[in-house]
């Protein structure tokens, strides 16, 4: 049988050229992310400076500005997570090269869903700390946690069987 050149024993070169010269598409959704990451860092970086000068003129109680600052901790780890997934997309799809500290390798498509779940789980976390420091009380509240329990509780359980074992 006649070698054929687009074809070889790993799968075929063809697979692999066409794939080689599309992984740029990756570049829209990274720049993307890096645009949102960027613009949502800034304008909560605004809403602090902001929520600061409301409580220095006495506009507002230390325990809303308490609750403000903690919300803008949740949009800025949101900020850094899409930073991140960004750098991600570009390390696996575009370029290998870029120097990484070793907490913040790709190894693969799942090292991103593995980082954008802890980060979902944490908000949730601090939504439900955001939605109680407003003082919310009540069943709304018990049914609201509940719900963030069994959100954080189904994506422990699919992060430690999914991501732990390789499946």
């Amino acid at each position: 049988m006649p070698e054929n050149n687009a074809v070889d024993k790993d799968g075929g070169f063809l697979v692999r050229k066409v794939a080689g010269r599309t992984r740029f598409v990756a570049t829209v959704p990274a720049v993307g992310l890096l645009i949102s990451s960027v613009v949502l860092a800034l304008e909560t970086l605004v809403a602090l400076v902001v929520s600061s000068g409301e409580y220095l003129m006495g506009e507002i109680s230390l325990h809303d500005l308490t609750i403000d600052f903690i919300e803008d901790a949740d949009a800025f780890l949101l900020a850094v997570a899409l930073y991140i997934l960004s750098i991600g997309l570009v390390n696996l799809f575009i370029s290998e090269n870029i120097p990484l500290p070793k907490w913040l390798e790709f190894r693969d498509f799942d090292d991103l869903k593995e980082r954008l779940t802890g980060v979902i789980v944490v908000m949730i976390g601090v939504f439900f700390l955001g939605h109680v420091l407003k003082g919310a009380q009540g069943i709304d509240t018990l049914w609201i946690g509940l719900g963030c329990a069994a959100i954080i509780i189904a994506l422990s359980v699919f992060m430690g069987t999914v991501f732990k074992h390789g499946d």
